[in-house]
């Protein structure tokens, strides 16, 4: 099977081409394509002025820790069966206890500095009218694309992988996880189901659709890109969880099998997206 949106490195490492082109039907136009990317540099630009210099979110960083450890330490000696009373402790370390209340006032005063930093960037005019722009482009790019406007957003896994038995088995680079969530406006008609994001949309035949396959393997995305948290809401009954990295975890994830030109593809998805392919499609996984 050839994942969709994957890259192969089986026989070529520096491979950079990913699986599916030949399901793209229609390429974002030129001029729309550049004024997407310009416009998202300038939105990263602004992301990163609304951001504490990296020195100083780095110290931010150590004086949290070094606060947290030294209190919940303090905090486990004090209640303690056999600990000593809190002026005990104070007699024999104060200095521990200035430590860990300086560490955290510290703490506080940079993450207050750092919120008030993107609040002020983020929130200002120059801001607002570069997150317009970037969002009427990308609605213009849609509407070149005919995507329907009802149409949901979807997370698509990709990754890069080698075959190793027959199987596509992802690579394991410097990344904090191998895979990567890129998002699809989907949709379909009587035909067939579609695609779409700002590079242009992809379809493919109903009638080449095979199965919704169900993996159970806990695997990581390293972004949240949805509106609602990834604990709240609709997501909550998928048990997510977010490790120290704030990469998301999920226990299973599924792949849409497509049969084309006599070649099995798969387009593989997080489990919260099931239900939207369940409906689209009107296949249930197995």
């Amino acid at each position: 099977m050839t994942p969709f949106l994957c890259i192969n490195l089986t026989d070529d490492k520096k491979n950079e081409q990913y699986n599916g082109e030949e399901f793209l039907v229609t390429k974002t136009p030129i001029d729309l394509s550049e004024a997407f990317d310009k416009s998202t540099e300038k939105v990263i630009d602004t992301m990163e002025q609304s951001k504490l210099p990296l020195f100083i979110r780095i110290m931010q960083w150590i004086f949290g820790m070094a606060g947290a450890v030294l209190s919940i330490g303090l905090l486990g000696a004090l209640t303690d069966e056999d600990g000593v009373s809190f002026a005990q402790a104070y007699e024999n370390a104060g200095w521990i206890f200035w430590i860990a209340g300086g560490s955290l006032v510290i703490w506080g005063i940079l993450a207050i500095w750092a919120n008030n930093k993107r609040k002020s960037i983020m929130e200002s005019p120059e801001s607002n009218y570069t997150l317009s722009t970037l969002d009427t482009i990308s609605e213009n790019i849609l509407n070149e694309l005919s995507v329907p406007s009802e149409a949901p957003w979807v997370d698509i896994l990709a990754f890069r992988y080698k075959i190793r038995n027959g199987i596509p088995k992802p690579v394991e680079g410097l990344s904090l996880t191998p895979y990567n969530n890129f998002t699809f406006k989907v949709f379909r008609d009587s035909t067939k189901l579609y695609l779409a994001n700002m590079d242009g949309k992809y379809e493919f035949l109903i009638s080449g659709i095979y199965a919704i396959r169900t993996v159970k393997k806990n695997i990581a995305i390293p972004s949240w890109n949805k509106e609602i948290p990834f604990n709240k809401g609709e997501y909550k009954q998928y048990k997510l969880y977010a490790d120290q990295y704030d990469c998301i975890h999920f226990k299973t994830y599924h792949i849409l099998e497509i049969e084309h030109e006599g070649e099995l593809w798969g387009i593989y998805f997080p489990n919260y997206e099931l239900p939207i392919f369940k409906k689209l499609t009107g296949v249930v996984a197995e």
